[in-house]
């Protein structure tokens, strides 16, 4: 069995048998005597030695660290933080452009006057937890997955819409699991893809909520359900009216 001398030169021990040192077996790194047999004293070099090279080797990696430069070490302590951005950027969250004109003029106000897009913050955090009337979600669409959508909740499950062309019926009820969501523009026909041409959408659909509007810079703002003034095309449920599943 080889094993350190202290000075990192390995040289071969042998453990002596039982009954050859008085009854007791030599014990490798202390010298004194050892209860068990060869094999035990074997065993309990070979710990010491992975002892010694997992010490060994991690003061080699330190000193290297510390002699490389200072731009390597800050690459490196970069590199090492990303499996954290990466999950808050998925899970917690995120910056989005808002493209197209659906949502016009809440959002992308200047898109006539300049080709600029709206900043939005978004939630990704438990999107679908207390929705309410007036919340603007990020979901992704139903008619093409690949695609992520944003637009306003005007209809929770149990509420009736009057609906807009072409949805093919006049008036729909909000199924349960399900939310109703357009766009903003005043011709909407022309300008927003929403729940009148694909209808109710389902809250597993939802991957964030918007929070505010970061860019332009003069235009940040907080975006709140609170300063919506709802929809007249909405007859909202009433909880003695109960939910109808279908």
């Amino acid at each position: 069995m080889q094993e350190t001398d202290g000075k990192g030169v390995w040289s071969k021990r042998v453990c002596a048998k039982p009954g050859g040192d008085g009854g007791r077996d030599r014990d490798p790194v202390k010298g004194g005597g050892h209860p068990d047999t060869q094999w035990a004293c074997s065993s309990y070099s070979f710990r010491q030695y992975l002892r010694y090279c997992n010490t060994t080797n991690f003061q080699n990696i330190h000193q290297r660290y510390q002699r490389s430069p200072l731009i390597l070490r800050n690459i490196l302590s970069f590199v090492t933080w990303l499996p954290v951005l990466w999950c808050f950027h998925i899970y917690v969250f995120q910056l989005m452009w808002v493209t197209g004109r659906s949502m016009y003029p809440f959002l992308n106000t200047d898109s006539d006057r300049r080709l600029t897009r709206d900043v939005v913050a978004v939630s990704m955090w438990n999107p679908t937890k207390g929705l309410r009337r007036g919340d603007i979600v990020v979901f992704r669409s139903p008619s093409n997955p690949d695609k992520v959508a944003i637009k306003r909740i005007i209809a929770l499950e149990g509420d009736s819409v009057l609906t807009r062309d072409p949805y093919p019926i006049p008036q729909q009820e909000v199924s349960l699991g399900h939310i109703w969501v357009e766009g903003e523009h005043p011709e909407h026909t022309r300008w927003s893809y929403d729940s009148n041409t694909y209808g109710a959408v389902s809250k597993s659909l939802i991957i964030g909520k918007a929070m505010g509007v970061v860019w332009p810079w003069s235009r940040r703002s907080w975006i709140s359900a609170d300063g919506w003034r709802g929809s007249s095309r909405v007859i909202e449920r009433r909880p003695e009216d109960g939910l109808h599943i279908s």
